[in-house]
């Protein structure tokens, strides 16, 4: 019959749980490691290297490695391993692929369907493109699941009243904000607020930036803008970012770093958890901002948080709590498995949709608002292009919503339906879903033809967009699943899936940049 399993598939780490007789488990490698890094690379040889082996590689060679992918999700990016440009969707397969054998050799079943997570603030492309990477590596994809609303899945509220509980989830690439109101079994989301590019991974070029001003003020010679010399340096930025965590102070020492004549000059500095923090500030702003942006949208003051929840790995940061902790005055705030809560939740997710008795009921939201460009009458006449929302952001899903429009020119036959993503009022401003055409349109005045338009939003962020002229009934309709959002088509879909899964025939090498990693210590 096959397992059913829930994954976190995280910017700098991703991990694979499913359920043990209702409790959700992280499955481990044959090392016991519960966290995959997110690294996708090739050897020298041509050998694929996926995780940790990836991850030991990118110093030395990073134009061989991929890192951080999930930042370009739903976008025309593309990454060039062995003479073979990947889309995000394919690398993030590889990953995904990982993980479905490492589940499939411990629970010796196979792995068919999952639950895999994303940030709550995704975009509709996001969202997609992380569905195409499970299909493409062999998964049926149950449910994309907002991250913070599968780390409150997993959070025992151990009260019998109910409690509102603020979700705050920093992770290495994206930041999101949950309000979540739960009571006994029912998790419902009440708002939703973030950055998709805001994390860990901004920290550690902030630090690589303050290295590289600490070697120029040290040797008075610039670090070359080298892929290579500026992997090491990032590589030294992170492991001071996370030595930082637990102490004050720390050495940071990448040697022949750069040739200057024939002197080797090394960084060798000591950084100060002060001057981490003072670089990372403006970041941790944002994140107060987005608080109080959740919060009003669910009409709540900070004094109606009953307790906080810190989510990601970015959240080991002290400051990270310090600053949410005077935020939010005299509200408990803590770490609950930061690294593992999401892909705990998201198996119990999947468990739930499985049929299997758990005693959990989710209610989502949806983050943005969803709607169409519009002609407005107004005192100076006729303003194009106005964003007219249909569904308001944070919207409990799956709903279906719709409203009535006229036509705006006399004798119009066909009105053209532009679907956007957004809040802006100006609807160009906000992100392009797709259009479509409602043609044959009886010949009538301005104002005296009817289309109801009518949104339907499923718990995947799948939209269906109809439109209905409601005299003759002309009707046409778009789902933007299959919209022009840079989506794979199903012979794309197959072609990646098979080039994929070729590179798997091939047993991955853990030995291969053995010399690599060598030279680089």
């Amino acid at each position: 019959m096959g397992k059913v399993v829930g994954i976190d598939l995280g910017t700098t780490n991703s991990l694979i749980a499913a359920l043990d007789e209702g409790q959700p488990w992280v499955i481990p490698d044959d090392d016991g490691e519960l966290l995959l890094p997110s690294y996708v690379g090739m050897s020298d040889g041509g050998q694929l290297l996926v995780g940790q082996t990836a991850q030991r590689q990118h110093a030395a060679a990073p134009e061989r490695t991929v890192k951080s992918i999930k930042r370009h999700m739903g976008t025309d990016y593309t990454v060039t391993l062995a003479e073979r440009n990947y889309r995000p969707q394919e690398i993030s397969a590889i990953i995904l692929r990982s993980l479905k054998q490492r589940a499939e050799t411990v629970l010796e079943d196979d792995v068919i369907q999952a639950v895999i997570t994303v940030p709550a603030y995704f975009t509709d492309a996001q969202r997609q493109a992380t569905k195409e990477a499970g299909e493409i590596a062999g998964l049926e994809v149950m449910q994309i699941l907002n991250e913070p609303t599968a780390a409150a899945l997993v959070f025992d509220a151990r009260a019998e009243e109910t409690e509102n509980v603020l979700v705050y989830d920093l992770g290495g690439g994206t930041f999101d904000v949950s309000i979540v109101e739960i009571t006994g079994d029912v998790t419902e989301v009440l708002a939703s607020h973030g950055n998709n590019r805001l994390g860990g991974d901004d920290f550690d070029r902030q630090l690589q930036r303050h290295l590289a001003d600490r070697f120029l003020q040290a040797h008075d010679t610039e670090v070359p803008n080298d892929a290579a010399t500026q992997a090491r340096l990032l590589q030294a930025a992170e492991q001071a970012k996370i030595a930082l965590s637990e102490h004050a102070f720390a050495p940071v020492r990448v040697p022949f770093l750069v040739s200057k004549g024939e002197t080797a000059l090394h960084l060798d500095v000591e950084i100060a958890r002060e001057d981490f923090e003072n670089l990372i500030r403006p970041y941790l702003k944002e994140t107060l901002e987005a608080i109080d942006r959740a919060l009003s949208d669910a009409n709540m003051t900070a004094d109606d948080i009953d307790r906080v929840i810190l989510v990601g790995g970015s959240t080991r940061i002290p400051l990270v709590q310090q600053l949410v902790e005077a935020h939010l005055l005299d509200t408990p705030v803590n770490s609950f498995n930061p690294d593992l809560c999401v892909g705990l939740g998201a198996a119990l997710q999947a468990g739930i949709l499985a049929g299997e008795a758990i005693d959990s009921i989710l209610v989502d939201v949806t983050p943005h608002s969803l709607g169409i460009a519009v002609v407005m009458d107004t005192p100076m006449g006729l303003m194009p292009g106005v964003f007219s929302t249909i569904i308001p952001r944070n919207s409990v899903i799956p709903t279906s919503q719709s409203q009535v429009y006229s036509t705006s020119s006399d004798m119009q036959e066909t009105v053209e339906v532009e679907v956007f993503q957004g809040e802006n009022a100006i609807a160009r401003e906000n992100v392009p879903l797709g259009n479509f055409l409602v043609e044959g349109l009886p010949p009538k005045p301005a104002g005296a033809v009817d289309v109801e338009v009518h949104f339907d939003f499923d718990l995947n962020g799948i939209l269906t967009v109809t439109a209905t002229e409601k005299g003759k009934g002309q009707k046409n309709s778009l789902v933007v699943n299959d919209a022009e959002t840079g989506r794979l088509s199903s012979h794309e879909l197959n072609q990646a899936r098979e080039a994929i899964s070729s590179l798997f025939d091939t047993p991955i090498d853990a030995s291969a940049i053995a010399v690599d990693a060598t030279e680089e210590e």
